[in-house]
């Protein structure tokens, strides 16, 4: 019995995957249905013995109408539709930039290297470190800018300038994701078709325009997929850097969820944000994802 068991690939391949499959349910599903029973309870950890009681919809109705929850998510949305095209067109000259031929040869494994450092920190070092350089008073950025005459900027010390200050620390700092798989895409791109272009006499600009970007589609999917999700679920990074402030300045919805939750205490009020929260971003994950998978087989295909 045993034998036969082991002689079907399939089989073993099935074996192989309960162990994963396993410690998945464990570490998501089991968490994540806790948390929609806590979303649906009447709970409140503050007072002793306090127990589940049903409340149905009631803790959704009550974010949904909090202006606190839209200004949260409105800062999220503010977020990602800035720090996400910057880092597309960012990524999209690094790449082109380090693929050149004239480059490539020469630099290639230093510049694989220098593109990889900031994905070896810790978002929460990195915030830490990224405040400690804009620090107002002894940061190392204000002073360089003081040696070329420019007024000390607040960073992220005032309300005003905070939230411009996190998305440009996050643009440096993971845009080299972008850059990366795009490094590997242009690389992977069929020569004749460029090298036709060139001999019929094709400018750089019309071949990057009519060849290699349509090319890369399925590659700027699965990054706007990746990055998109990134952005949106930041917590760690933010908290280190500025943990939300000043004031609410910078206060996204992952950290509205967690102020709720372990500040106030309100932990059936932060599971129904949560809970909110992935709702609105299934469907745009699910989609972009079909169009990735799609957009690869037309690839293959042709």
């Amino acid at each position: 019995m045993l034998g036969r068991l082991l002689r079907d690939d399939r089989k073993v391949g099935l074996l192989f995957l309960i162990p994963g499959v396993a410690a998945l349910l464990f570490t998501y599903v089991v968490p994540l249905l806790y948390s929609l029973g806590l979303s649906l309870a009447d709970w409140d950890i503050r007072r002793p013995g306090s127990q589940w009681a049903f409340a149905g919809l009631d803790n959704y109705l009550e974010v949904l109408t909090s202006d606190a929850f839209w200004e949260a998510g409105g800062r999220s949305l503010v977020y990602t539709l800035v720090a996400l095209p910057v880092q597309l067109v960012l990524g999209t000259l690094v790449a082109l930039l380090l693929t050149d031929e004239r480059i490539n040869g020469k630099l290639s494994a230093l510049t694989r290297v220098l593109l990889l450092i900031p994905l070896m920190l810790p978002p929460v070092v990195l915030g830490i470190l990224w405040r400690l350089l804009l620090n107002v008073n002894y940061g190392p950025t204000n002073h360089l800018l003081g040696l070329v005459g420019i007024e000390p900027l607040t960073w992220v010390s005032a309300p005003d300038t905070a939230m411009m200050a996190v998305i440009m620390v996050e643009v440096i700092s993971n845009t080299c994701v972008v850059a990366m798989i795009l490094i590997g895409g242009i690389l992977s791109l069929p020569v004749e078709p460029l090298r036709a272009a060139e001999v019929d006499g094709a400018g750089p600009l019309r071949i990057l325009f009519e060849i290699k970007l349509p090319q890369l589609a399925s590659y700027y999917l699965i990054i706007i997929l990746i990055r998109l999700m990134d952005l949106l679920k930041t917590f760690d990074f933010i908290y280190a850097l500025t943990g939300g402030g000043p004031g609410e300045a910078t206060l996204v919805l992952n950290l509205y969820i967690y102020r709720v939750g372990q500040r106030f205490l309100d932990y059936p009020l932060a599971s129904a944000a949560s809970w909110i929260f992935l709702i609105i971003l299934l469907p745009l994950s699910i989609w972009l994802l079909l169009r990735a998978v799609s957009s690869s087989r037309e690839y293959l295909n042709d």
